[in-house]
């Protein structure tokens, strides 16, 4: 994971969601704590970045969702993601970098694998000055 890009994790196991709920685990009642934790602790999409010359390329499985059960939101420079589908669902966030143009995000899905590809915004690419002689 890039540090460009750090993920906001909405959905860990042991950790309080947006209502300040602790998923319930009958093993951590009794045990006072869940051995099965470490299995499902990772079942949320990871997430991959890779820093190209025009800004950045994010893979993010989501094998199971048709292009209908995604949807992707920018606001305030956070770009949120989330899939739903009959089974399950999933949320991730990602803080853009200033340098992003969150006006010119592309998205695609092949094969499982959503592809995002977040361009710098224009002005905070490097340009050629053409110099003119004057007249």
């Amino acid at each position: 994971m890039s540090a460009d890009l750090p993920r906001i994790d909405r959905n860990s196991v042991d950790s309080p969601s947006a209502s300040g709920a602790v998923t319930y685990s009958p093993l951590r009642e009794m045990l006072g704590y869940d051995p099965f934790r470490r299995f499902f602790s990772n079942v949320d999409p990871q997430i991959d970045v890779i820093r190209t010359e025009s800004g950045f390329e994010v893979e993010i499985p989501v094998a199971g969702f048709k292009t209908d059960q995604i949807e992707l939101v920018v606001k305030e420079n956070i770009l949120t993601l989330t899939g739903k589908s009959e089974r399950r669902a999933f949320t991730r966030s990602l803080k853009l970098p200033e340098d992003v143009d969150s006006q010119n995000i592309e998205a695609t899905v092949d094969n499982g694998l959503l592809t995002l590809v977040l361009k710098r915004h224009p002005d905070a690419q490097p340009r050629k000055i053409e110099i003119k002689a004057r007249s």
